[in-house]
């Protein structure tokens, strides 16, 4: 067993809450302090409350993400971020530009469950044009694909299928000639017991040269052991069958209907040319047709595939209700972050500069400090970024682009001081904003004095790291932290780095200071947490259970429009009845009686509505006498 599918199943053990007592290779330690079945992190003084870290939670994210992530990140083409799709993008007709109710009533979109923790729609789509052309030479795709959606415990992944196709006729330059076709089939192999060829004597040792290809030698072989080795036998022959396990009566209807099955195969070989048949060019025409007709036919075809039809997915599989609540709780889910998000300050101090406004009025650093900012991150464009932009937006006080990473577990944005505009004192408060409210800040200090912390008034930056550059291509580091904060690393108070890789320290430090911070808050909760806690909630809310034919018509067609029609129609007798009654509901001969609603106490000066002869339903331009009105009294 290698290393990696040995981890594998650890994880999937933890995650399951077993011991791992059947993983191959797995020796636990003989200690009675030591717990193989626990939950909970729980590894401090007993006076201390239980961490709220669950090892299950994150041993199904981990295991989650190498199913998912293994081998694509980042993709092909370069990082791609697939949460921002959704099910009515590329559709056909629009569907609108968010998750709203014509999704409900789209013939061509399926949503459902696949297990306790994944949600998946599947959207069937026109095919639409590769980025890089494809990468499928000789081949030929279907003019349909089908999206897949997933929702889970590490985020929202977006996959794209579509059939491919063997075309010799159009990818290969060969003139292919067609086999001729017989005109004369052979008559069917007679394979009745009358038709059988004459059994070999036993004594007689079968093989392939006094055997037909075509038949099985079991009972030869066995009459030929038995006849030179009659003491196994124990006074029976060893090719003569045994007692049938059917009931009586049932062998001869089974071969009663495998005798007249014989029967038609002959007859129809016999006069198929005489008989006036479909041509199979038509039908396979009809058919092709009858199927484009489905919006919902690649999708079907790509789910039984997958083997969600399957009786050992059958537990698992599920249709969700297509209902409002639904789509609305889809999209809190999907504006949820899935990752664990960080912003930093980056703070840049020139030589001599002391002041708020000196230190905030750089437009650029030195080389090293450039260098630095190009190690730290990716640089993106703000306007058409689309990942976690914490708080800066394109175009306003934020800049124009800013340093963005982003791993499978996590997002960051760098609040770089340099990249925001400083040209009036509203910039430079608005700067002073976005820095200040950050909870880790990074200073790069050219100042021959060391930084202060109130040099920036703000009431967060809970850690600071002042990076001072030294000869030789060395850095000063010193990090501080308000006293409610943890310890962490990998850069501790005055130690020296060298610049080549003081960018990967800086970062990991800053991630551990924020963690670091937000375990000071009673409340936090990572955002796999929520995740997983609102993922659970959708499921055991909207799962619809349905009996197997009924799952498999869904899957082919995903509105159910007989009962949409049945349910109307229902809807529509019961307000007639209630608006117009019914002859049903009593037991008197009139045509239209009043139905029978519960009869509201009169006061003691009102008087009962006289009933009405006619019936309601009447045409307008029927001769109906309409009852006189009561004459009027005072009081």
């Amino acid at each position: 067993m290698g290393p990696n599918e040995f981890a594998t199943q650890v994880l999937y053990a933890v995650m399951k809450g077993t011991n791992g007592g059947d993983i191959e290779g797995l020796t636990l330690p003989v200690d009675e302090d030591f717990d193989p079945n626990i939950q909970l992190d729980n590894l401090g003084p007993k006076t201390t409350p239980a961490s709220s870290i669950d090892v299950k939670l994150w041993a199904q994210t981990i295991c989650s993400q190498l199913v998912l992530y293994l081998g694509h990140w980042p993709l092909w083409t370069g990082c791609q971020l697939s949460s921002s799709v959704c099910e009515q993008h590329d559709s056909i007709p629009p569907l609108g530009s968010e998750l709203g109710p014509a999704v409900l009533t789209a013939p061509h979109i399926q949503l459902m469950r696949l297990s306790d923790s994944t949600l998946a729609s599947f959207i069937e789509l026109p095919a639409l044009d590769l980025p890089q052309g494809g990468t499928t030479p000789g081949l030929i795709t279907s003019d349909r694909q089908v999206r897949v959606l997933l929702r889970d415990i590490t985020g929202k992944a977006c996959w794209d299928a579509s059939a491919l196709y063997y075309d010799p006729s159009v990818t290969s330059s060969e003139v292919i000639e067609p086999l001729p076709i017989p005109k004369v089939a052979d008559t069917p192999r007679e394979n009745t017991l009358s038709s059988l060829p004459p059994p070999l004597p036993p004594n007689l040792l079968p093989d392939y040269k006094n055997s037909p290809p075509d038949k099985h030698q079991l009972d030869h072989v066995l009459a030929y052991i038995g006849h030179t080795s009659p003491e196994v036998t124990c006074g029976r022959r060893l090719d003569e069958a045994g007692p049938t396990p059917l009931p009586a009566g049932v062998e001869d209807e089974l071969v009663c209907a495998l005798v007249a099955h014989r029967n038609a195969e002959r007859h129809y070989l016999q006069h198929r040319d005489c008989e006036d048949e479909v041509d199979s060019l038509d039908l396979a025409s009809n058919i092709s047709g009858s199927s484009d007709k489905s919006a919902f036919a690649a999708s079907s075809q790509l789910v039984s595939q997958l083997g969600t039809l399957a009786p050992s997915r059958r537990a698992n599989a599920h249709l969700l209700r297509r209902t409002d609540r639904l789509l609305r709780e889809l999209r809190n889910l999907d504006a949820q972050r899935c990752r664990e998000t960080h912003k930093v300050a980056v703070i840049y101090v020139g030589k001599g500069q002391e002041t708020r406004n000196e230190i905030l009025s750089n437009r650029c650093g030195s080389a090293a400090y450039e260098a630095f900012l190009a190690a730290l991150a990716w640089e993106v464009e703000l306007e058409s970024h689309v990942g976690f932009a914490g708080g800066l937006r394109g175009g306003g006080g934020g800049g124009t682009s800013a340093p963005y990473l982003a791993t499978l577990t996590l997002e960051a944005l760098f609040h770089v001081a340099t990249r925001m505009p400083a040209d009036t004192p509203d910039a430079i408060l608005n700067k002073t904003r976005h820095l200040g409210n950050d909870e880790v800040h990074v200073v790069w200090s050219e100042h021959w004095r060391p930084y202060k912390r109130d040099t920036l008034p703000t009431q967060f930056c809970d850690v600071l790291i002042v990076l001072y550059p030294l000869p030789g291509g060395l850095l000063r580091c010193t990090v501080s932290r308000k006293p409610d904060v943890g310890v962490f690393g990998p850069l501790w108070e005055e130690c020296i780095v060298r610049v080549s890789c003081c960018a990967a320290l800086v970062r990991g430090a800053a991630f551990a200071g924020g963690r670091a911070v937000r375990a000071t808050m009673p409340l936090y909760q990572h955002a796999c947490s929520e995740r997983a806690r609102d993922l659970d909630a959708l499921v055991t809310n909207h799962t619809q259970p349905t009996p197997f034919e009924h799952f498999v018509t869904r899957i082919r067609a995903p509105l159910n429009t007989q009962t949409q029609q049945t349910d109307q129609s229902s809807g529509r007798l019961a307000n007639a009845l209630l608006d117009h009654g019914a002859s049903t509901w009593t037991c008197n001969t009139e045509p239209h009686s009043v139905s029978p609603r519960p009869v509201k106490r009169l006061g003691p000066f009102k008087r009962p509505l006289q009933p009405i002869s006619a019936p309601h339903t009447a045409p307008p331009t029927a001769n109906v006498t309409a009852p006189a009105p009561a004459p009027r009294r005072n009081r």
